[in-house]
């Protein structure tokens, strides 16, 4: 027994001196549970790239990363045990992995003709047959400012079957019905999951050949308003819950919000401020670096503003109070010329839609005072918002610093109208993006470089009074050859309209004051960045909230005292203009005359009462992280009829 017992313990030992000495290595490749190997080649990557100079540098930069983890990938398994498997199940060679054929594909280089490339739906077709799928079995599609890990990806996806019609992605759902997705599923909006494209949306060839498939068959996109291309994408995806042709969004733990350890694919931020934010953590800095700038100044950017009598007491002290105090040059363009706020007043009566006259008179306006106000030397951009726009002037600023001011731009949020082209018979073609271009909404501001301002309002016409500013505006600019630059920093609604992921550190705009307290937005978003910008002290007591009425027709207040800044020069009709800090008498008496005698033949003797007043009654509730209707999470189980979702038009 005692000699068993010493044999046993020998035994022992000697292994325990084995796993020491010897650390045992990986299974090879083919020994892996990976059912489905995957080489590099395999994947095609489409980037949802721009062609503005900042733009395009950051998508060339994703896609030199991409093609060297590539390469260092091939480079690390070109090993007779380390070999990927082809599908015909030969071994891959380190020349076929896609490094030199152009597997990552920029959509403003491939799809430049394309106005809907962004949309993905209205170039759907052309992905499959212009060869970009051509022996591939995985499409991904991601963002400029996206971090991919190559390794992770093949990794992962080699356990997934690409045989089916696989649709991955990171899910994000809405909180509350929102007018950004057409109020859909206003009975439940956290049942339907979307993907966050930044953080990577993953297609099986067989999946794309299914949505095609979908569209050929007929409308299967509830609008023809393109805003939030992942919930619109997955929308088509979701085909009206049809039991045939619905599929929904897996959401898979490979592809992140923000980059960390274990991420196949990450978002990152598209803009970090310029200054820190105390406590407030901050997400990592882009893992492609972007091309450098310097800050636009408070003297570069002028504000104008819409706005019209009835919101003078009520919407006009919150950005007086807010925003405005970090501005050098804003004005006020109203119906009604008033010194004690002050505004300028303008010809145009208000309309309830459209303001498509309004816009380009204020634009004329601006444009005018530009030529001979000797103040507004330094003026390169024109901010136009709304009176409701809750924004921040330090991150506009430093957005700003990525643009050359000398060339056309136009700058905001970019929706879509029309991107899909339909034959005679209804169906979709794919063969053009049909008579549909890409506009700046509004609400969010609208950036316009000096530089533009003249061709603009040389060659642009409103159809009617009541036409759709912010579209005109993009249509006439199309036929100029200016094509809107998009940036998510910019929001036509507000914060709590948009999943908290997808919100920006360095986010510049919100709109709408509809049951929310703007003052709170203003506080919790941009006042710190903004009066540490402007070196204001850091110990100015919060902004006081004020009263929020659900009804928008509530009944004025008293006017409020007139605000003085040092840092403002606004010129109201029939009023002696004052001088800007600085200027010292250096605006002549000329100049001065025309101000006043230009501005008072803008005033209306008819104005009309008739006001801008487009929010929006849903009365929905609050819903937060109410568990999905359906088995599956995606919406496909709920039982919700089509009317579940309202069509932009008809709002």
């Amino acid at each position: 027994m005692k000699l068993i017992m010493h044999s046993s313990l020998l035994i022992l030992a000697f292994v325990l001196v084995l796993l020491l000495v010897e650390p045992i290595q990986p299974m090879p490749s083919e020994e892996r549970s990976e059912p489905f190997p995957v080489a590099p080649n395999q994947i095609a990557y489409l980037v949802l790239s721009q062609s503005s100079s900042y733009h395009s540098e950051r998508a060339q930069a994703l896609r030199r990363s991409i093609l060297e983890q590539q390469s260092q990938l091939v480079n690390f398994s070109n090993h007779p045990s380390k070999n990927f498997t082809n599908t015909n199940g030969g071994t891959i060679k380190p020349d076929d992995t896609g490094t030199n054929t152009g597997n990552v594909h920029l959509s403003h280089e491939r799809f430049a003709d394309h106005e809907g490339a962004w949309a993905i739906t209205p170039i759907l077709k052309h992905i499959r047959t212009g060869g970009i799928l051509t022996g591939r079995r995985w499409l991904i599609i991601c963002e400029e400012n996206s971090h991919v890990n190559v390794s992770l990806l093949v990794h992962h996806l080699a356990q997934e079957d690409y045989r089916q019609e696989h649709f991955l992605g990171y899910p994000l759902h809405d909180r509350e019905a929102t007018i950004i997705h057409h109020f859909a599923f206003f009975k439940n909006p956290s049942s339907f999951r979307y993907p966050w494209v930044r953080a990577g949306l993953i297609l099986t060839t067989p999946l794309v050949d299914h949505l095609l498939g979908l569209l050929a068959r007929g409308p299967a996109v509830g609008t023809e308003f393109f805003i939030d291309v992942g919930h619109e994408f997955a929308l088509l995806a979701w085909n009206r819950g049809s039991p045939s042709g619905s599929r929904t969004l897996t959401p898979v733990s490979y592809l992140c919000a923000h980059p960390g350890q274990g991420c196949a694919i990450a978002a990152s931020p598209s803009e970090v401020p310029a200054v820190a934010t105390g406590p407030t953590r901050l997400h990592p800095e882009p893992p492609v670096a972007a091309p450098s700038s310097v800050a636009s100044t408070p003297a570069e950017i002028l504000f104008a503003v819409k706005t019209c009598e009835k919101f003078h007491a009520e919407r006009v002290p919150v950005l007086l109070n807010t925003w405005a105090k970090y501005v050098q040059h804003l004005r006020l363009y109203s119906d009604t010329g008033d010194a004690s706020i002050p505004t300028i007043g303008t010809s145009i009566p208000n309309t309830s839609i459209g303001h498509c006259a309004k816009t380009l008179e204020i634009l004329h306006l601006v444009r005018e005072e530009l030529r001979h106000n000797p103040g507004l030397t330094d003026v390169r951009w024109i901010m136009l918002v709304d009176d409701d726009t809750i924004l921040s002037p330090s991150a506009l600023a430093h957005h700003l610093g990525h643009y050359n001011p000398s060339v056309d731009l136009y700058l905001g949020e970019r929706y879509g109208y029309h991107l899909l082209s339909r034959d005679a018979t209804g169906s979709y073609s794919g063969e053009s993006d049909g008579q549909g271009y890409n506009y700046i909404t509004g609400g969010g501001g609208i950036v316009l470089s000096v530089a533009i301002l003249a061709d603009l309002l040389d060659h642009c016409e409103c159809p009617s009074a009541t036409s759709p500013d912010d579209m005109i505006i993009a249509a006439c600019l199309y036929r100029l050859g200016v094509r809107p630059i998009h940036s998510p920093l910019f929001h036509q609604a507000r914060p709590s309209d948009y999943a908290p992921e997808t919100l920006d550190p360095g986010a510049i705009s919100f709109h709408k004051h509809w049951q929310i307290d703007p003052y709170q937005v203003y506080n919790r978003w941009f006042r710190r960045n903004d009066e540490r910008w402007w070196n204001r002290p850091a110990a100015e007591p919060l902004l006081q909230s004020k009263h929020i009425s659900n009804d928008n027709d509530s009944v004025r207040q008293t006017k409020p005292e007139r605000h003085h800044s040092r840092h403002r020069l606004v010129t109201v009709a029939g009023a002696e203009p004052p001088l800007e800090e600085g200027l010292t008498g250096s605006v002549t008496s000329d100049v001065l005359r025309y101000q006043s005698e230009h501005h008072q033949l803008h005033i209306s003797q008819h104005s009309s009462n008739i006001c801008e007043s487009n929010e929006l009654q849903s009365n929905s509730n609050l819903l937060l992280h109410h568990p999905a209707a359906g088995s599956d999470g995606g919406g496909g189980g709920d039982g919700f009829p089509e009317s579940n979702i309202i069509k932009h038009s008809e709002l």
